[in-house]
């Protein structure tokens, strides 16, 4: 069967993008990042042509619900290039994936990630899985978790994001779940946060934690003159966790020039709520690297 330029199922333009809806696009996201089949249908990572950081969500699912066992494995393979600790908990649910392959990417990224929430699972693992191709990949992630060199990051902090609901009426779900998914994309990035909670975060003793919320406080679009500017605005709360009492609040805006077609505005208003969710998540990573040490 013949593949398009976005790999199995799904297609990219010229410019990297893929057109698919649902499925099809997150297959073509993972063929754009880039993979190269080996034979017997195991694949690693190629060097990329772009990132797929905010989109980890979406690769998760077709992680855990895809029923080809090889864009599982696929998947797996490019959480583990992103580096991205926000997919720490997905990665360690396909631990007990039904196919072998699978469980042994799934272990490898787990070490790429670095996260120290995967100790244990991986351990787990290590101890009750039959396969030797498993054991071996879990043992090699456990080498990487533990190494002085790297691989080995101690999360200190927790991070739990809220609904970010409650703001402007004119921002839709999918503007919110833009805002959520890029700070939880990048703040999970920090090799001293975890995603993942553990039982005792927030407790003494456990890892400092904190609740992330806010909301979208503006979206408006305005045209003039054949064009149209997009402006934005978004406000994120600091607590602490479990009890939620805030710390601070903090707020970015931002304004992007566009066409007047619904698909320029669309582009226009992903990009500005990015570039103040990224702003935000900068001026987060200060007050939370202040916390972590």
């Amino acid at each position: 069967m013949s593949q398009g330029p976005g790999g199995p199922g799904g297609r990219a333009d010229a410019e990297g993008r893929c057109s698919r809806p649902g499925r099809l696009a997150t297959l073509c996201l993972i063929a754009t990042i880039g993979l190269v089949a080996h034979r017997g249908g195991v694949v690693a990572a190629a060097p990329s042509t772009g990132s797929g950081a905010g989109r980890v969500p979406e690769i998760c699912r077709t992680l855990s619900e895809d029923a080809n066992y090889k864009v599982r494995v696929q998947a797996a393979l490019v959480l583990g290039k992103l580096g991205d600790a926000s997919a720490t908990a997905c990665l360690t649910r396909a631990l007990g994936d039904q196919n072998r392959t699978v469980r042994a990417m799934s272990a490898q990224a787990l070490g790429q990630i670095g996260d120290a929430a995967a100790v244990e699972p991986l351990r787990a693992l290590a101890k009750r899985d039959a396969d030797s191709f498993v054991r071996a990949q879990t043992e090699k992630a456990l080498a990487l978790l533990s190494g002085p060199a790297g691989g080995g990051r101690r999360a200190k902090l927790y991070l739990n994001f809220g609904p970010f609901t409650g703001g402007t009426k004119n921002a839709p779900p999918e503007a919110i779940k833009i805002v959520h998914d890029t700070l939880q994309s990048e703040l999970g990035k920090l090799p001293i946060v975890t995603l993942t909670a553990t039982e005792d975060a927030g407790k003494n003793g456990g890892a400092t934690a904190f609740w992330i919320d806010g909301n979208v406080t503006r979206l408006d679009d305005t045209a003039a003159s054949g064009a149209s500017e997009t402006s934005c605005g978004v406000r994120v709360m600091v607590a602490r966790w479990p009890s939620k009492s805030v710390i601070s609040w903090t707020s970015a805006d931002a304004s992007v020039q566009s066409g007047v077609r619904p698909r320029d505005r669309e582009n226009a208003r992903r990009e500005c709520l990015e570039a103040s969710a990224a702003q935000l998540a900068e001026d987060l990573a200060k007050f939370l690297k202040a916390q972590g040490g």
